[in-house]
């Protein structure tokens, strides 16, 4: 049998037809009701908005707002589609500011439940009840209202039984529904909010400001290792909440992002977000996080899908690396010090000395301690990683690189010494100590990787060179293709650090001086190791003058296993807390975790 070519095989779907294929891309469940009437209540400039919820959403959803509400015609007119009152024109879709604008979600909805709208403009002395089955038999007439408007959808998915029966169980259909309203819960303090379940209230939130509302909704536990954020880029500007490193989750679920106050879902920034954390958190970890971004709308699209959760922005790169330094910058200030164990809430530590207070407290007292080195009367000390004395008068003394020795102090000030305080190298890889709140161990290899990245920072900061020590006999080191060509790409970054390497013919180069800091012997090993970091090492930053200095700052700090002198100890102290950022190395590892006294008792049975 052959097609009759002549007959027209393509027609235009009827209206009630249309909306329910529509319904299949913006109803996808009763959450996404939820989502839509919540939208449509905060567009119409609601204060209050109250949600009811039967048998999770399938029997009913009810929204009740306080805004400023429909006449008649306007409440006819936005059950057909493609109706909206949020843009006018072409250049409006170019600059959305409002949470809903495709005019598809109400005749989407009615036409697969019983839908019931009660209205009244803020102008009108009478309201209107408008009804509509399965999109048909529209009744309207009018009646005593309250300005504002409430929206009743009965029996969701009646007459589409395939589609009803694919929704989940009650608990699971309600916990959809809970995760969208969390994100308009945290996206708009300024609104008071309402959930009543089956007729009981579940949620009361008055209006109040952005840190109560992220307590209330994540919880006092999580609050408690939230870190604020505010930053801002050319016009761009981040703001919120971040946790702690030691305050995680074990799934997702606890991360909140938000456009201009619409929650959104993007893979890049989500991304950013992770990245900033980097090596703070374990594979299987996930940071709490609630952040708002503001910015120009015309920076961002946000019609790519019918649920407009995702959202395309024309300066993606930008914001990815703006996302990773902002965190980095917050993860790295004095307000972040890991703990080995989270002391419990209420608990007499947390009492005297909460989260943003204790770092800078152990940073005083670390800083104020009386250092007997101070008082060491003519005492020269040379040492190699943390020397501190005055350059010596003899040039030829200079010239020469000697190895690590270190000359004891009087006997008078080892006595004064011994009554100071004490550090201990625990299986010579980190460093004890104890503060007025228990003890404090440093992992002392990325504590001396802070000092001398912060160091090497500091040069290329004030736009200064470091003039590194001459060798007194220049090394020739032959490199591969691919190792010269990295070289030639931060030759220059590295003479500014302190190195002097020139070309010598090919692809051999020649060292005449390196960084004070580099021990005798490991001048060419240095050179490798800061060639393989930064072509092995993914680039984090916006320049490769901080990788680099990263690279140097690692390759060449003390390593894990080396023995360090009491004085060695006490001298790396002191120029770690001298540092900006003391907590945590350039790779965002931790330098420093506490145990409080808290938890010293508990683990020996002192308390409960």
């Amino acid at each position: 049998m052959t097609r009759n070519s002549n007959k027209a095989r393509i027609h235009v779907l009827p209206e009630n037809l249309a909306n329910k294929i529509a319904a299949g891309e913006v109803v996808e469940r009763p959450a996404s009701v939820v989502k839509e009437l919540v939208e449509n209540a905060i567009d119409a400039e609601a204060t209050k908005i109250i949600i009811a919820i039967e048998q999770a959403g399938k029997n009913l959803i009810q929204v009740v707002d306080n805004g400023i509400g429909m006449n008649s015609e306007d409440i006819q007119t936005a059950f057909e589609r493609h109706a909206t009152s949020k843009i006018q024109s072409e250049r409006d879709l170019e600059q959305i500011e409002t949470l809903g604008f495709r005019g598809e979600a109400l005749p989407s909805i009615a036409s697969v439940a019983q839908v019931e709208v009660k209205s009244r403009h803020i102008k009108d002395t009478m309201g209107s009840v408008f009804t509509l089955h399965g999109g048909k038999d529209a009744k309207l007439k009018k009646i005593a209202a309250n300005t504002g408007t409430s929206i009743s959808v009965k029996n969701l998915f009646f007459n589409t039984p395939a589609r009803r029966q694919f929704l989940r169980s009650d608990n699971s259909e309600y916990q959809q529904i809970l995760t969208v309203l969390k994100r308009f819960f945290l996206a708009y303090a300024d609104i008071h909010f309402e959930l009543w379940v089956n007729g009981k209230e579940v949620f009361k939130l008055p209006e109040c400001d952005l840190g109560e509302r992220v307590e209330k909704i994540l919880g006092s536990a999580s609050f408690k290792g939230m870190l604020p954020l505010n930053a801002s880029l050319g016009g761009i500007e981040l703001s919120g909440f971040i946790s702690r490193p030691d305050v995680v989750r074990k799934s997702r679920g606890h991360q909140f992002l938000f456009l201009n106050g619409r929650p959104i879902i993007s893979k890049s920034l989500h991304h950013a977000v992770f990245q900033g954390y980097s090596n703070l958190i374990g594979p299987g970890e996930f940071p709490i996080f609630c952040l708002f971004l503001e910015m120009d709308p015309t920076l961002a699209d946000v019609n790519v899908h019918p649920t407009k959760m995702e959202v395309r922005f024309s300066n993606d790169r930008s914001l990815y690396y703006f996302f990773i330094n902002s965190i980095q910058k917050v993860l790295s200030a004095e307000g972040v010090v890991p703990e080995l164990y989270a002391a419990p809430s209420g608990s007499a530590v947390q009492k005297e000395s909460s989260a943003e207070s204790r770092p800078r407290e152990i940073i005083d007292e670390m800083k104020n301690r009386k250092r007997s080195m101070a008082r060491f009367s003519g005492a020269q000390l040379s040492l190699t990683y943390f020397d501190t004395s005055e350059k010596k008068e003899n040039p030829l003394q200079d010239s020469i690189r000697t190895e690590k020795t270190t000359i004891e102090p009087p006997a008078v000030a080892m006595e004064q010494y011994k009554t100071d305080v004490q550090f201990w190298q625990v299986h010579n890889r980190y460093i004890l100590s104890e503060i007025k709140s228990g003890i404090v161990l440093i992992d002392q290899h990325v504590a001396h990787e802070r000092i001398l990245y912060e160091k090497i920072s500091k040069i290329f900061n004030d736009g200064q060179k470091s003039f590194g020590q001459k060798l007194l006999f220049p090394q020739k080191i032959n490199l591969n293709y691919e190792d010269f060509a990295i070289l030639k790409e931060i030759i220059d970054v590295l003479n500014k650090m302190g190195f002097s390497i020139k070309t010598f013919s090919g692809t051999t180069v020649v060292i005449d001086a390196m960084p004070t800091d580099v021990k005798v012997g490991r001048e060419s090993q240095i050179l490798l190791d800061i060639i393989d970091y930064y072509k092995n090492e993914p680039l984090r930053d916006f320049n490769h003058t901080e990788k680099i200095s990263a690279a140097y700052a690692c390759k060449n700090a003390i390593k894990s296993g080396e023995k360090l002198s009491q004085v060695e100890m006490h001298n790396l102290v002191d120029q770690l807390f001298a540092c900006e950022s003391p907590f945590f190395c350039p790779h965002g590892r931790p330098v420093i975790i506490t145990i409080d006294m808290e938890e010293l008792d508990r683990k020996f049975k002192r308390i409960p």
